[in-house]
């Protein structure tokens, strides 16, 4: 800065010290703590925009479906684009492990900016990628999977796994890089029950015995 700026600039700057400049995410550890945990290296390479956190594989674990790149910098600078999308594997316990274009199907090379979960006509789990200047990108699970629909008004999810685990879902209104997901559950094999909790605070339980594999 000093070989930039004079001194009579910098007399009376602002200075800020950045102390983190990994991509992080934050574990609700309960009593209103919170610990920042960077993401793998693989998730680190250029910004991140889009991100869709759903269990993907069906394993009951929570995966990161995430897309970026930013091709705005200065041209001293020069553009992010080292990204092309990624999957990161939940581990359940607060791990997660990039996998490669070949285990995901995930490619999305350009500028990567909205990433949204829809549901198709036929009932199928898609993800759209949005690409500024470039191409719209759609994804279909390969996977079977039972799409319980959710309304406006409803708050959280609670899901109970066959070996005793519960896991509570957010089912909020908007995400990411200004974008908002369909409002529907994703929910595996190993899931025994679904209770869904409302603005105001009513519960409904959601039958899974019938429900389609899609």
């Amino acid at each position: 800065m000093d070989d930039l700026l004079t001194a009579d600039q910098r007399k009376g700057a602002l200075r800020l010290k950045a102390n983190m400049l990994q991509s992080c995410y934050l574990r609700n550890e309960g009593g209103g703590k919170f610990t920042m945990i960077p993401l793998p290296v693989a998730a680190q390479v250029s910004v991140i925009n889009g991100m869709v956190v759903d269990d993907f594989d069906g394993d009951g674990n929570l995966d990161i479906l995430i897309n970026g790149n930013d091709y705005a910098t200065s041209i001293g600078i020069g553009r992010y684009d080292a990204f092309n999308g990624l999957i990161l594997k939940g581990d359940g316990t607060g791990g997660f492990k990039p996998l490669s274009m070949l285990q995901s199907g995930i490619n999305i090379p350009g500028n990567g900016k909205a990433l949204v979960k829809l549901m198709g006509a036929n009932g199928h789990y898609l993800v759209s990628a949005s690409q500024n200047r470039g191409n719209l990108i759609l994804f279909e699970m390969n996977k079977k999977q039972r799409i319980i629909p959710v309304n406006p008004e409803d708050l959280f999810a609670t899901i109970t796994f066959g070996d005793g685990r519960i896991q509570k879902q957010e089912l909020n209104q908007g995400s990411s890089f200004l974008s908002q997901s369909g409002s529907f559950l994703n929910i595996g094999g190993l899931v025994s029950s679904v209770s869904i909790t409302d603005d105001k605070g009513r519960v409904r339980n959601v039958s899974l015995m019938g429900r389609n594999k899609k």
